[in-house]
C-alpha cells in the first residue's frame, strides 16, 4: 500500500468513527432527554395528586367549622362572616390543584374520582342538620380516601 492510500485510509477510518460516535452521543443524549421529561411529568403529576388531597382536605375542615358553628348556631355573625371567608379561601385553593390533576394525569380513573371527591366535599354545604353535616362530612372523606388510593395505583402501574 502507498503511503497517501494508508494515509487517506486513516483519514477516512477517523472520520467515520467520530460520525458513529457522534451519532451515538446523539442518540444518548435524546434517550437520557426523554427519560428526564418523563420523571419531570411524573413529578408535575404527583404534586398535583398530593396538592389537590391537601387543599380538598383543608377545604373539607373549615367548611365543616363553618357549617358547625351555623347549624348549632354558636357564633355570631362576625365570626360566621370570618369562617365563611375561610371556606371561600380554602376553596379557591383547590382550583389549581385540580386543574392540574385534571391537566397532568392522563387517567380516567383519577380524574373521576378527583371529581367525585370535588363535588362530595362542595356538596357538604347543602346539609341542614348535624346529622346530614356529619353523614356528608363522611361521604367526602370516603371519596378522598378513593382518590389517593386510584392515584397510588396509577402511578404504581406507570413505572
Amino acid at each position: 500500500m502507498t503511503p497517501v492510500l494508508t494515509t487517506a485510509l486513516a483519514v477516512l477510518g477517523t472520520l467515520l468513527g467520530a460520525t458513529v460516535t457522534g451519532v451515538f452521543q446523539h442518540l444518548a443524549a435524546g434517550r437520557t432527554e426523554r427519560s428526564a421529561a418523563r420523571a419531570r411529568s411524573r413529578q408535575d403529576a404527583l404534586d398535583a395528586v398530593a396538592d389537590l388531597a391537601s387543599a380538598d382536605s383543608a377545604h373539607r375542615q373549615a367548611l365543616h367549622t363553618r357549617l358547625e358553628a351555623k347549624l348549632f348556631g354558636t357564633a355570631a355573625d362576625a365570626e360566621l362572616f370570618e369562617l365563611r371567608t375561610a371556606s371561600h379561601v380554602t376553596r379557591a385553593a383547590t382550583k389549581r390543584p385540580y386543574t392540574l390533576v385534571r391537566l397532568l394525569v392522563p387517567d380516567p380513573g383519577v380524574r373521576a374520582t378527583a371529581d367525585a371527591m370535588i363535588t362530595a366535599t362542595y356538596d357538604m354545604v347543602d346539609a341542614t342538620t348535624p346529622a346530614e353535616l356529619d353523614a356528608a362530612q363522611e361521604r367526602s372523606r370516603t371519596a378522598h380516601d378513593r382518590f389517593i388510593d386510584t392515584a397510588a395505583e396509577f402511578f404504581a402501574a406507570e413505572r
